[in-house]
């Protein structure tokens, strides 16, 4: 079996097996080999120490003296019995054995040729040879007579096989609690290899790098710019368009904080705030964008914060053609109809023979037309604005209202900083809401339809501010919601499905500008809703 089909916990857990089996291995040895050397150091003191005090007593020397060895045979043979140790041998000056463990050996040359030190140099050591009796460590002294010269040496040693009996007793110990940690750490590499697996979902390795790169490749084509920080505000990513947008080097953001990358984002805030921005306005190195942010959960806790954003000019381009269209669009739809009714009134009258009364019918419209054509091109001179306000006119005779735009009204070319399309937005939602609020309160009160089928609207920019305002005498303002719920997104007064959008929207493009938002009660009935934008507006 391939080592990648192993599953991600059986890899975890034979890994962590076998570099615990190691690490113990390693242990073991070097536990084995430290115990080993401190007890051939101690054994070797031991018996250097026992082989300084023989060589001072004054029996050894007396009997090197006095060649009286064969009667200390046994003397000697019972101590080293005593001291546990393998020899006590102790030779003439000339290396030959007067007291030796093996009565054959006695007489023999001592062997191991470690002796120079004491018979030459007369010194007190300790040293590994091999004698007669095997391997061994000793301890030797130089044995001197009373005017100082050396007369024999004495050696005592313990033998290093019997030493490896001693240490086994160790090993078998060290090899007992290594298998006892490597069963251990195989049970907690199980566990932590499960815990590891459940992080990831379940994923193995390959899968996790196999996802990764075609999220990279499906980033890279987003035309949307894509970053992510973690908790600490760091950048973990950023797609290609990004780079593009912002004019930023993938390779030198990477992995830095974000404050350093785009000191202007306050990307890092929603991690505190855990809220969400849908379509707001930044001006990041030295580009407006429209973004997207919001934090990211796992479990419930925030681990960081994605946003995706735009140019806000390609934005402003698409809206402003949307708005174009669907303002064109509703004046046909509003034509067609209210024309349809006209030619059937026509067809009447001709059918009757009353053609002075077709030409002065079709003189009426066709005046009708012309006035307002001309008062708004006069008047309004932004053609966006002005064809949304006559779609509205068209719309409102539809509905059997009437729309009417202040005799006062004027409203100059815009300057650069405030984009059309944002002022139809605010004065369509706004007719639009007078539209519906008027057609309730007329069902309420049919009676009175003459009095309040009427909506008024007024545009100025006299002083520093452009001023929309649209009057309506419908149902008011709800007693139930304030003016700061209703602006909130989801929010209607009219509680159905996928409202609370439109002022919403109204009060949001408002906010860009840095203007001004009201909306009040009339004194009579109705609601007076008025903007304010600064005409130097950041838009």
């Amino acid at each position: 079996m391939k080592w990648n089909q192993i599953s991600f916990r059986h890899r975890m857990l034979i890994i962590m097996t076998v570099s615990g089996l190691l690490q113990l291995l390693v242990l073991s040895i070097a536990g084995f080999s430290y115990i080993k050397q401190s007890q051939e150091n101690e054994m070797g003191l031991k018996a250097q120490g026992v082989a300084t005090f023989l060589a001072q007593s004054s029996s050894v020397i007396n009997m090197i003296e006095n060649q009286t060895a064969p009667r200390m045979q046994e003397r000697f043979r019972g101590l080293t019995e005593m001291i546990g140790a393998a020899f006590i041998v102790i030779g003439d000056k000339d290396g030959i054995r007067l007291i030796h463990p093996v009565d054959e050996r006695i007489g023999l040359p001592m062997m191991g040729g470690d002796n120079d030190l004491a018979l030459v140099h007369g010194q007190s050591y300790v040293s590994f040879a091999e004698g007669s009796l095997g391997k061994s460590v000793r301890g030797k002294a130089a044995v001197f007579d009373k005017d100082g010269n050396i007369i024999g040496v004495v050696s005592v040693g313990y033998l290093l096989d019997r030493l490896q009996d001693r240490i086994e007793p160790y090993l078998a110990f060290l090899l007992g609690m290594a298998i006892l940690v490597l069963a251990a750490n195989a049970v907690v590499s199980n566990f932590i290899s499960r815990r590891f697996q459940r992080a990831l979902l379940g994923f193995e390795p390959e899968e996790i790098g196999r996802l990764y790169s075609e999220l990279d490749v499906t980033m890279s084509t987003i035309k949307e710019g894509v970053i992510s920080i973690d908790s600490n505000g760091v950048l973990r990513s950023i797609n290609t368009s990004a780079c593009e947008i912002l004019g930023l080097e993938k390779a030198k953001v990477m992995n830095r904080p974000l404050t350093q990358v785009l000191p202007n984002s306050d990307l890092q805030s929603l991690i505190q705030s855990q809220e969400v921005d849908h379509d707001i306005e930044l001006y990041l190195n030295q580009q407006r964008i429209v973004a997207n942010r919001s934090p990211i959960l796992v479990d419930g806790k925030v681990v960081g914060a994605v946003s995706s954003f735009r140019l806000r000019d390609e934005i402003s381009e698409l809206t402003e053609q949307l708005s174009q269209t669907k303002a064109y669009a509703e004046m046909l739809r509003s034509q067609t109809h209210e024309h349809r009714n006209k030619l059937n009134t026509i067809s009447g009258l001709v059918q009757m023979g009353e053609l002075d009364a077709v030409q002065s019918l079709i003189g009426q419209e066709t005046a009708h037309y012309q006035t307002l054509i001309e008062f708004l091109r006069e008047t309004i001179k932004d053609p966006l604005i002005a064809g949304m306000l006559l779609g509205k006119t068209e719309r409102a005779r539809e509905l059997g209202l009437t729309l009417h735009v202040d005799d006062e009204s004027r409203l100059e070319p815009l300057s650069k900083e405030i984009n059309a399309d944002d002022l139809v937005t605010i004065l369509g939602n706004l007719i639009d809401n007078a539209f519906e609020a008027t057609l309730s309160a007329i069902k309420q009160v049919p009676n009175d339809r003459m009095d309040i089928a009427q909506v008024e609207v007024s545009l100025s920019d006299f002083g520093n501010e452009i001023i929309l305002e649209v009057i309506d005498k419908g149902c008011g303002l709800p007693k139930h919601l304030d003016v700061a719920s209703l602006t909130k997104r989801g929010v209607s007064s009219k509680a159905q499905f996928n409202r609370g959008v439109g002022l919403f929207l109204v009060k949001q493009l408002t906010e860009r500008y840095q203007g001004q938002f009201e909306m009040v009660d009339n004194k009579e009935r109705g609601t007076r809703v008025t903007v304010y934008i600064p005409k130097d507006g950041l838009a």
